[in-house]
């Protein structure tokens, strides 16, 4: 296949894109077909002009886009699977024989791999869709597209951060986003595994599990999906974390100070309408809610590892019902 290029023409993307090509070319020296790290190899990178050009191989569409195809329909579960499956795998090369943190993992930045057109199906819960985006629905019509394989690349290591290096206080698109991160606790490789968690739930539903653009209310948000966190999580916290976000009950215990911190009576209502997780997924498919409940453990001590999430019973069932 014809490689192609990626081209960063201002100073600060070049320089960007120039520790991204370090980067990769760490990766290529661990994994040099990339099989692995299921991530796009390196071939090579020049200057052109102002041009600082990576070279790849051409991938299909973005996990984001292909959603954004089928008008926000999710994958089938059984593509889900593979491709959570190849996430943990390629995760935990890098976590364990790199020590880096990608620190930026969502559906833009994985892709197909294939090329191929995608196939014209029929989408499993297209009842259940069409009962809950009654709009979209209607405005409709199209066919659903299911991709000819479900073989990922992972891409846009330009934020990857090794254990060794200076961990910045802000990482990952804030959806993404783990606790720990938020509540400046401090954060590890498992901010991949939260941010996967996020990621499978959105590509079996459609919609981000988080859309939120605050901190308060985006730790509400996980609240009322997984439960209560921690009291001696929060109480780990540091001053400035829990003025913000945190208040103490009539036990003495540290709360999230929600919802009398809530910024506006439409923040609430947000709130409100979040769903537990198990209710976001169809009852024959509650193996997948366990397991992303899983990666989504609120302490990151908790939390397992990509190497440990891959002995979870939902990456090993072999006759998924759709």
């Amino acid at each position: 296949m014809d490689p192609l290029a990626n081209l960063y023409a201002t100073s600060q993307y070049a320089e960007n894109a120039k520790i991204e090509a370090d980067i990769l070319d760490d990766i290529k020296a661990a994994d040099p077909d990339g099989h692995r790290t299921r991530s796009a190899i390196l071939h090579t990178h020049f200057t052109f002009n102002r041009h600082f050009c990576l070279v790849f191989d051409v991938a299909g569409l973005s996990l984001y886009d292909f959603l954004k195809e089928n008008n926000f329909r999710g994958f089938w579960l059984k593509d889900i699977q593979h491709i959570a499956e190849q996430s943990m795998e390629a995760l935990g090369f890098l976590h364990s024989r790199l020590q880096m943190t990608h620190t930026d993992l969502k559906p833009e930045n994985i892709l197909l791999a294939t090329t191929e057109p995608p196939a014209n199906c029929d989408f499993p819960r297209e009842a259940a869709w069409q009962e809950k985006n009654k709009a979209s629905a209607k405005k409709s019509g199209q066919k659903y597209l299911r991709p000819r394989s479900s073989e990922i690349k992972l891409i846009d290591f330009g934020n990857a951060t090794y254990e060794d290096e200076h961990h910045s206080s802000i990482i990952n698109t804030r959806q993404y986003r783990g606790p720990e991160v938020i509540l400046s606790l401090g954060w590890n490789d498992r901010s991949d595994v939260w941010s996967m968690g996020c990621i499978l739930m959105e590509l079996y539903t459609g919609e981000l599990l988080f859309g939120t653009h605050e901190n308060l209310e985006h730790l509400a948000l996980m609240e009322r999906s997984l439960g209560r966190m921690p009291s001696k999580m929060l109480a780990a916290s540091p001053t400035a974390a829990r003025e913000k976000y945190l208040a103490r009950d009539r036990y003495g215990d540290m709360r999230l100070n929600w919802p009398t911190g809530a910024p506006s009576p439409s923040s609430e209502r947000h709130v409100r309408n979040q769903l537990p997780l198990d209710q976001m997924v169809a009852p024959q498919h509650q193996s997948f809610a366990t397991f992303v409940g899983h990666l989504l453990a609120f302490d990151k001590e908790s939390r397992p590892t990509s190497m440990e999430a891959l002995s979870h019973a939902f990456l090993k069932e072999r006759n998924i019902v759709e």
